[in-house]
């Protein structure tokens, strides 16, 4: 994580950022009725409830977003909010903690996992253990290993891409993609596929495994380039591998000859979307992301929804099976919006 961003991360205020909120509604007469965007009154903590965010690399800045909103929605609620996960992408040690965790016994566990099958019956336990699960971001196999699954539709994502590639490229040229092994990340270059499928001039020639490093994002996407000087454009599939096509493209001096698409929005990609390195990105809604699930495993913890007694007897979980929260398409007309002025 760059200097900058270990600033941002220590620098986030949750705390202070509602009680302000709060104190300015109070002070202008107005009920939380009038204003939709103010938060909600904060409970009294409980201080024994525990929720728990079990994330798949928690090395990467994209991952900031989402525990803004998930430490902001458990401070609404009065509760504590945990996160916690493999520093690499590694699914072994996922599991391994997901394993650690329910013997634990939280409240209830988000998690986004490294791996849509092999998780499925861990989490099945943790709901068997009484503990309610939400899956974010990318949603396992088994829809009935977890109560809901809060995130994008993610070959609908790669549709999105698609088309804005297709509008930056004029419908023609060679496309590479700079991409992970991660299920998710599967589903948006299928998305991307489906829409290139439909004109005959873009050529798919090479992609490319990234790992979630950016030291090996940016090796590989040197190699792409090198590889293929004729490329139209390089597009990244996931937060790491903006900002590593950015800069492989500067330091092969390719900028402004082979266009760069992007994923999310990382302050060390943002930038090369500014000066026009990269096209555009695709920035998932994170914050909502995880405060809307955060919500969710607090509704069935308390059964806050009233429409049965008891939604465990009857076995209707009271959360919403998919939600999903989309993308926001960056480009250079709205690019300095979406910068980190925390």
């Amino acid at each position: 994580m760059s200097a900058e961003l270990n600033k941002m991360a220590k620098s986030l205020s949750r705390r202070q950022f509602l009680a302000a909120s709060l104190a300015s509604a109070a002070a202008l007469g107005v009920t939380r009725g009038k204003i939709l965007a103010a938060p909600e009154p904060k409970p009294a903590p409980q201080t024994m409830e525990e929720y728990v965010w079990v994330g798949a690399v928690t090395a990467i800045a994209f991952w900031l977003d989402g525990q803004q909103g998930f430490h902001a929605a458990g401070d609404s609620l009065g509760v504590k909010t945990t996160y916690l996960g493999p520093v690499e992408y590694d699914p072994v040690a996922q599991m391994r903690i997901l394993e650690e965790l329910i013997a634990s016994k939280p409240a209830g566990i988000m998690i986004f996992p490294a791996d849509d099958q092999s998780l499925n019956d861990t989490l099945k336990q943790a709901m068997a253990a009484g503990i309610p699960v939400v899956v974010v971001n990318h949603d396992v196999n088994d829809p009935t290993a977890r109560y809901g699954f809060v995130g994008p539709d993610n070959v609908n994502v790669g549709r999105i891409g698609g088309q804005a590639a297709v509008k930056f490229m004029n419908g023609k040229g060679k496309v590479g993609f700079v991409t992970t092994t991660n299920p998710a990340h599967g589903q948006r270059v299928s998305g991307y596929k489906e829409v290139f499928a439909k004109y005959p001039d873009i050529e798919i020639v090479g992609s490319v495994d990234e790992q979630s490093d950016p030291n090996v994002a940016l090796t590989v996407a040197t190699q792409l380039i090198q590889a293929h000087p004729d490329l139209t454009m390089a597009i990244g599939i996931d937060a790491t591998a903006g900002a590593a096509i950015g800069r492989a493209l500067k330091e092969t001096g390719m900028a402004g000859k082979i266009m760069g698409g992007a994923m999310d929005r990382d302050d060390d990609m943002l930038p090369y979307i500014k000066d026009g390195t990269l096209a555009y990105s695709l920035a998932q809604n994170s914050v909502m992301e995880e405060w809307i699930a955060t919500y969710y495993l607090y509704w069935l913890v308390h059964n806050t929804i009233p429409a049965f007694p008891d939604w465990r007897v009857v076995g209707a979980p009271q959360c919403p099976g998919l939600t999903d929260t989309g993308v926001t398409l960056i480009t250079r007309d709205n690019v300095d919006h979406f910068f980190h002025h925390r």
